[in-house]
C-alpha cells in the first residue's frame, strides 16, 4: 500500500513537473524575462573586436544605422533596438502570414579578449509594447496555440543571430599564396 502511494506521489510530482516547464527559452531570474546573454572570449583588442562587431552588423541587418542606437568604441558598447517578424502558418497551403512585428534590445560590449553579448527586452512593436513573456503561458484565458510557433521563431532566430556573430567575431586568417 505505502508503495503505491509513493509512485502515485511520485507521479503527480512529476505532471506538476512537466505542466510547469518554460519553453527552454533563456529567462533572466531576476526580471523573468527572456534574454540571451553570453561572454565569448575572441582575441583582440576592445577596439578591434568593436570594428568586427560593426562588419558583422552590415553583414547581418540590411539597414544597421536604423538598429544603431549607440555606437561607443571610446568606452567599448553598440546598442541597438532592432526588429523581427513572426508568422503564422496555414497548415493547408503552408502560407506564412505575419502575425506581429517584435523587437528587442542588442548590446555588445567588448574588454580585452572577450565581448559580451545581451539581447533582452521584446516586445511586440504596437502602442501597447506588450511583452513576447506571456507567450509562455499556457494557462492564460487567452492562450493561442501559435504562441508556441511564436516562441520557437523567436528562439531560432536569435540562435542564428548569435552563431553569426560568433563567426564573423572570429579573427581573420589570410592564408599565404604559395604557389
Amino acid at each position: 500500500m505505502k508503495t503505491k502511494i509513493l509512485l502515485l506521489c511520485l507521479l503527480l510530482g512529476l505532471v506538476k513537473l512537466t505542466s510547469g516547464q518554460s519553453s527552454g527559452l533563456p529567462l533572466d531570474p531576476d526580471t523573468k524575462k527572456i534574454m540571451y546573454r553570453a561572454v565569448v572570449d575572441e582575441p583582440g583588442t576592445p577596439n578591434y573586436l568593436y570594428d568586427k562587431s560593426i562588419t558583422w552588423f552590415s553583414y547581418y541587418y540590411p539597414n544597421p544605422q536604423s538598429v544603431y542606437t549607440v555606437q561607443d568604441k571610446l568606452n567599448g558598447k553598440v546598442e541597438g533596438v532592432a526588429r523581427m517578424k513572426v508568422y503564422n502558418k496555414d497548415e493547408k497551403g503552408g502560407f506564412n502570414m505575419e502575425a506581429a512585428m517584435l523587437q528587442y534590445l542588442l548590446k555588445i560590449e567588448f574588454k580585452e579578449n572577450k565581448y559580451r553579448l545581451t539581447l533582452t527586452d521584446f516586445r511586440m512593436k504596437s502602442a501597447s509594447g506588450t511583452g513576447v513573456e506571456k507567450w509562455l503561458n499556457k494557462n492564460d484565458p487567452a492562450y493561442n496555440p501559435n504562441w508556441d510557433s511564436y516562441i520557437y521563431q523567436i528562439d531560432t532566430t536569435m540562435q542564428r543571430l548569435i552563431a553569426t556573430l560568433n563567426e564573423k567575431m572570429k579573427p581573420t586568417v589570410i592564408k599565404k599564396d604559395e604557389w
